[in-house]
């Protein structure tokens, strides 16, 4: 859109171009600082696109640019020279319009020069050009800055040998051939760059603005009869114009390129924070994959501790009535085989608890809670007691109708543990009760013996796991599983457990759980229920 532009702008002054406006040298000198300034600022906005991206090609257009700028230097003192001298002098009649020459077709040239350059450099040199550049960076810049300062030193100094293209204020016959051959050159270097422009970044594609302007001015010159007139003017303002559009349109481009780092930075910072919390749910899950694999350690270590007991009692009883079956009595042979009982079951109990605790242990019990009576569940743990216990055991079952809100199998499961241990480890009476907590919002159901108690300095460790009081009345038997397996319970239950001294002698466990008034609904679930086990 912008060459039909600037193709259009040049038809319509092409009549009138010859049209006198006189000199206006501010208006000159107005030109050359914004056209240097212009250019120069396009040259450091491709450097860093060179510098972000890596491209050569945009390295080169940047060269291009710096070119323009730089020799638009001399040609502005060139041109104060022809200010103070007149029209007739070697400044006004070679130095000005040659150096205006190498500026307006040098530009389009030098573009499709270094398209051809970049694409015919060795891959070694493109390589080392990449991973340094801001070394290539000077290097370009010092080759350009060489150019300009031969190309005006061979102006200058042979400003005496080079054929005049203004003569008395007109183009010569000279001058139209020299700017002829310079506007053909451009035409074939635009021809060269817009062949393979579609494939280029938008920060390159701009350039063809520019060097279509180096067209126009090159096209007003040859149609432009004298110096300050319309034409002639309008030759300066293209180029003008088209650097402003360039820069403009390169300043925009930085702005989005910007805005689009903006949204890539603000992404990257919500995909690092996504990452860290991803990051803390990896160290998390690390840790309880550590906490299972020292688990399961202390499973294996203990398990292989505390099964030789009963195994080794086992394999000496079996080997006593194997081989003195005939020597010994009935009494002893029923006390053998009694003991023999009573290590498997303890060896039974070890596997229901071990089975109870890996189901339990990951913090996934399942629970069914129901509306459970009171005396229901009491009731349920004394029946199942041998009749030599049942006969040490004594039930309170707390206020009529008292209820708790759990599930019937795991309630069953702490409590059976709580009067199995009373009846292992205390010689006296044991009382199984319950009352209403102060709020009255709980149920505290209660187990209390007449034995030795808990020694006060393992009582804050008595429902950790594979933890178990020393026996000062006979061996130890378990493995530590019960009470931790009964804390676990109850706590899945919205419930607690705790162990109380009982003065003067005995102790006392409590498990607290969610007071509940039963209802026909919650009391046929709970018979549906009874005597089923609930999935941990």
């Amino acid at each position: 859109m912008y060459v039909v532009a600037v193709i259009a702008a040049v038809l319509i002054v092409m009549p009138i171009a010859g049209y006198r406006l006189g000199p206006h040298p501010n208006l000159m000198i107005g030109f050359f600082v914004l056209m240097a300034a212009a250019d120069l600022l396009t040259a450091h906005l491709l450097v860093q696109q060179f510098l972000a991206s890596g491209r050569l090609s945009t390295l080169g257009l940047s060269s291009a640019y710096l070119y323009s700028s730089l020799l638009m230097m001399p040609y502005a003192l060139v041109f104060t020279r022809l200010q103070r001298w007149g029209p007739g002098s070697t400044w006004s009649e070679v130095c000005v319009p040659w150096l205006f020459v190498v500026v307006i077709c040098g530009f389009p040239v030098l573009v499709a020069v270094q398209q051809m350059v970049v694409t015919a450099l060795p891959a070694r040199l493109s390589k080392q050009a990449r991973a340094r550049p801001r070394a290539a960076t000077a290097v370009a810049a010092a080759v350009t800055l060489a150019l300009v300062a031969a190309i005006t030193g061979l102006i200058v100094g042979a400003a005496d040998q080079l054929p005049r293209l203004y003569q008395d204020g007109a183009p010569t016959a000279a001058g139209r051939w020299v700017v002829g051959v310079g506007l053909l050159a451009a035409a074939v270097s635009l021809l060269v760059v817009v062949r393979d422009l579609r494939h280029r970044p938008s920060v390159e594609r701009w350039v063809a603005v520019a060097m279509s302007a180096s067209l126009a001015a090159a096209t007003l010159y040859l149609v432009t009869p004298y110096r300050y007139s319309l034409g002639w003017y309008a030759e300066a303002v293209a180029l003008l114009v088209s650097s402003g559009t360039v820069l403009l349109a390169l300043l925009a481009e930085t702005a989005s390129l910007y805005r689009r780092l903006s949204v890539a930075h603000a992404d990257l910072d919500r995909a690092h924070r996504e990452l860290g919390r991803w990051a803390e749910h990896l160290t998390a899950v690390n840790r309880e994959l550590e906490a299972t694999g020292i688990w399961k350690g202390d499973i294996i270590a203990t398990l292989t501790h505390e099964i030789n007991q009963p195994l080794a009692v086992i394999s000496a009883y079996s080997e006593e009535l194997t081989h003195e079956w005939d020597t010994t009595t009935d009494d002893e042979r029923r006390a053998a085989a009694q003991a023999l009982g009573s290590r498997v079951n303890q060896l039974l109990d070890m596997a229901a608890h071990l089975l109870a605790l890996c189901r339990a242990e990951p913090g996934r019990i399942h629970t069914q809670p129901v509306a459970l009576p009171v005396e229901q569940a009491l009731d349920r743990v004394t029946d199942n007691l041998t009749k030599q216990a049942r006969m040490r055991v004594t039930a309170s079952y707390g206020p009529p109708g008292a209820a708790v809100w759990a599930d019937p199998v795991h309630t069953h499961e702490v409590l059976t543990n709580f009067v199995t241990n009373a009846v292992k480890y205390s010689p006296g009476n044991i009382c199984v009760s319950a009352t209403l907590n102060d709020t009255g919002n709980d149920v505290l159901l209660t187990v209390t013996d007449e034995g030795n108690g808990v020694p006060p300095d393992f009582v804050a460790h008595l429902f950790d796991r594979f933890t178990q009081a020393e026996q000062t009345d006979g061996p130890r038997t378990g493995a530590g599983f019960g009470l931790y397996l009964c804390k676990l319970l109850a706590e899945a239950n919205h419930g607690q457990v705790w162990y109380e001294n009982v003065v003067p002698h005995g102790g006392r466990f409590v498990l607290r759980l969610p007071r509940a008034r039963p209802s026909p609904e919650a009391t046929e679930s709970l018979d549906l229920l009874n005597g089923e086990p609930s999935p941990l």
